[in-house]
Formats: C-alpha cells, sequence, structure tokens
C-alpha cells in the first residue's frame, strides 16, 4: 500500500502566502562564500569518485563523519574499508541552475533548481525537476560539506512555475533557511549484534521513535524506512515511541476526509538470500498510538 505525503502541497501553500525576512542578499560577501562552499564540494565530489579518504576527510564535516561511521559499523561492515561502497555518486549539479547561496550562523547552503545527476542508471529513474540543497557547516579549518537533500517539485506547480521563471523568492521562508546551530555530535555506537531496521507509518502524525538512546527517527506524516543505528540486541530492546496527532487538512464538500494512519514495524537481517530482511516486532495499525513503549526481542 502507498501512503503519499501532503508535505510537499502543504509547503508550496506555506512559502507563498508566509514570506519571512530573508537570510542571505545579492552581496560580494554572499557570492564569496558561494564560490567557497562550491569549491568544498567539488572536492568533495572529487574525494568520493577518487575514493580518496584523507581528501573526504578534509572536505567532511565531523558531524557528518561520525554519522557515516556509524552507518557502515552498524550494518557489520568494516570502518573505514566500506566508506566508498555505496553505489549512488555523488550529485551532479552541472545542468542545474544556482539558485541561491543562504548562510545562518554556522550552516550555509548552496540551492540548485532543475535535475540532478546522481549517477543512477536505471531506466525508472527518472527524477523530476526540484530543489536540491547542498548543506555545509563551518568549523575551526573552514567550510566542511555535510549533506545533501533533493526535494522533488511533483504536485507544487506554483513553485515550478516560479523557479521555472528564475523567481526564488519562495526560499526567503523560514522553512527553506539553513538550522543555524549543529546537532551535538552523535556518540560513536558499537558494533551490532544483530543488523536491524526501522519502517514507520505516519499518516496524519508526527512521530518519534528513540531505540536504545542511539537510533533516533522522526517522520511527519509520511512513511520512514531506515537502518537502526547500533543495530539490536539479542535479547531485549527498548523501544520508545510517541505518535501525536496533525490538524487535519480542510477539504472540499465533495472530497472524502483524509484519514490518519498509524503503525510500525522492526526487521532483522537474516543470512537467506530469498528472505534478507525477517520482521520480529509489528504494532499493528493503532488509531490513537499517542506515547508508548515496545519491548522487543531482536533473537524472535
Amino acid at each position: 500500500m502507498r501512503y503519499p505525503s501532503t508535505l510537499l502541497l502543504a509547503t508550496a501553500a506555506l512559502v507563498l502566502c508566509c514570506a519571512a525576512d530573508p537570510v542571505n542578499a545579492a552581496d560580494p560577501a554572499t557570492e564569496k562564500l558561494g564560490n567557497e562552499l562550491q569549491t568544498v564540494f567539488r572536492q568533495w565530489s572529487q574525494s568520493m569518485q577518487e575514493e580518496n579518504r584523507e581528501l573526504w576527510e578534509n572536505t567532511t564535516a565531523r558531524y557528518r563523519q561520525i554519522g557515516i561511521r556509524n552507518m557502515i559499523v552498524s550494518q557489520k561492515k568494516s570502518w573505514p574499508d566500506a566508506l566508498f561502497e555505496s553505489p549512488v555518486s555523488p550529485p551532479d549539479v552541472s545542468a542545474m541552475h544556482l539558485a541561491r547561496t543562504m548562510v545562518k550562523g554556522v550552516t550555509a547552503q548552496l540551492v540548485y533548481f532543475g535535475k540532478p545527476d546522481f549517477g543512477v542508471e536505471e531506466e525508472d529513474a527518472d527524477i523530476p525537476d526540484g530543489l536540491l540543497f547542498l548543506m555545509f557547516i563551518k568549523e575551526k579549518s573552514g567550510w566542511k560539506f555535510s549533506t545533501s537533500r533533493f526535494m522533488g517539485l511533483d504536485g507544487a506547480e506554483e513553485i515550478t512555475t516560479a523557479a521555472g521563471k528564475g523567481d526564488y523568492s519562495f526560499l526567503d521562508t523560514m522553512q527553506f533557511a539553513p538550522p543555524g546551530k549543529v546537532p551535538p555530535l552523535p556518540k560513536l555506537c558499537p558494533r551490532p549484534e544483530i543488523v536491524g531496521y526501522i519502517e514507520i507509518v505516519s499518516i496524519g502524525y508526527q512521530t518519534q521513535a528513540n531505540i536504545a538512546e542511539r537510533s533516533h527517527h522522526a517522520v511527519i506524516d509520511n512513511v520512514h524506512k531506515a537502518l537502526i543505528i547500533g543495530g539490536l540486541k539479542a535479547g531485549i530492546n527498548p523501544i520508545f515511541v510517541e505518535a501525536k496527532p496533525l490538524p487535519k487538512p480542510p477539504v472540499s464538500p465533495d472530497e472524502a476526509p483524509r484519514e490518519r494512519h498509524f503503525e510500525f514495524s522492526i526487521y532483522r537481517q537474516t543470512t537467506q538470500p530469498d528472505q534478507p530482511l525477517k520482521r520480529i516486532y509489528h504494532s499493528g495499525a493503532k488509531t490513537e498510538p499517542g506515547r508508548f513503549k515496545v519491548i522487543v526481542r531482536g533473537d524472535g
């Protein structure tokens, strides 16, 4: 079953009616920063393509380095040997238009409009026009690349039309601004006894899940599937979940109200090629999930 998100449509309506103070301006300092960030991103992309660990460490934010390390270890892979095993290439932005350079505090981002090339050679990998956010963190030694986020614009016709005309004023809103602060560095997770995954269906809810105080998951009105950082123990694994209902969007008289749906599952990795994942916990559909705790046995 597919659970389409309404976040994009809500965002489109919001950004076109709720302008906030711009977080960047067309001045020489911003242009200089943009050039600096583009250089950092080119060097980071080079490190990935050439599998150059030293260059990768010099261009990647520490926060991101620990996150990547924890993801690799959580899959029982060897760190740093598996650093460059990802089949996805750095996004190629050469065919995209640089819409904005935005900075707030120790964070900044380059915002591109168009079709990024992620190096995925598949017939059904047609990527629509959208916004690509390249995010950076300023450390003592300078700006470092952190991560990227692509926002497809299917269903957001007003934003797509404005961007197509070179009008990026919709970016002058707080929800598109860089965060300004960097979260505390995550702790180094241990090698797991069992590789685990979580799936959360949170339609009409804002949900947070916490596993062993090291794997945190948040999803708003969408479906979330992710690796469990630090994995699962063979024995008891406490999982804390909190789901808050979102305000129901207005509907027309001839339109049926949108129903909320919540459920979540925990999977563990197996050695069976035909069934690489086994579901070891399923909450079932909950109409009023609220806040609760469950105990999951990793060897179940």
